[in-house]
């Protein structure tokens, strides 16, 4: 019995700090929402494996201002604290569909794509 209450301890530690990794394909002159439905504040870690630069945005849920704007550049990696009130965008403005990489901290609801203007 001794040797099960600690492999019950590892396995709830295991599931407790759980991260959620996704390869993203962004459509060329797309964008990527993510965050449209969450409720939590999370974090993200963003690489860009691609020869492309993606366009990061947070923005205000509520009122739709625009809190951050950056260039994620080819190659680079950054991490985001992302509050409850605000999504990402991921605006691919080149001609050709870009991957990217996220690691989010927690299960993220509300994701989808929008054709760019």
């Amino acid at each position: 019995m001794k040797p099960f209450v600690p492999l019950l301890f590892i396995l709830f530690t295991l599931n407790s700090c759980s991260t959620f990794k996704s390869g993203l394909t962004i459509p060329a002159n797309n964008t990527f929402l993510l965050g449209e439905l969450n409720d939590e504040n999370y974090n993200a870690e963003i690489i860009n494996p691609s020869d492309f630069t993606v366009l990061l945005k947070t923005i205000d849920k509520e009122s739709g201002v625009v809190r951050e704007i950056f260039g994620l550049a080819p190659k680079e990696k950054i991490s985001l604290f992302i509050r409850r009130d605000e999504t990402v965008h991921f605006e691919n403005e080149n001609g050709v569909d870009v991957r990217i990489d996220v690691i989010l901290s927690k299960e993220v609801e509300g994701m989808r794509y929008i054709e760019n203007k």
